[in-house]
């Protein structure tokens, strides 16, 4: 528990510099395409449409969500609190594992027509 504070500062730090190159890269594609002289609208919409953010949020919502159910269940467990039992990381990667899947469902989910 004494190194949770640096952990969440570098996955913050992760996830900020992540999201930066994203919205960069995007905007350099578009300028590209534009000054190339492609201005189809249907193409600049498709290329705006293209990260969803809603659904970028909705999948780690369920993601982190399912990782600390995952923690707590670890710690009601006696036996994967040993530090040469493999189980907390079985334990966690089930976890997670299930939050992509439920992302996945839900997502599927609200695209249906």
């Amino acid at each position: 528990m004494q190194y949770m504070e640096s952990i969440t500062i570098s996955i913050a730090f992760f996830v900020t510099v992540a999201v930066v190159v994203i919205a960069v890269l995007n905007f350099i594609l578009k300028n590209r395409l534009i000054s190339s002289g492609q201005t189809d609208p249907e193409l600049l919409k498709m290329l705006s449409n293209s990260f969803d953010h809603q659904l970028a949020s909705l999948k780690w919502g369920v993601v982190l969500a399912f990782a600390g159910l995952g923690l707590v269940v670890i710690n009601y467990i006696p036996d994967a609190r040993t530090l040469e039992s493999p189980l907390p990381y079985g334990i966690e990667l089930l976890f997670l594992a299930i939050g992509f899947q439920v992302y996945y469902l839900l997502a599927m989910k609200s695209k249906k027509p």
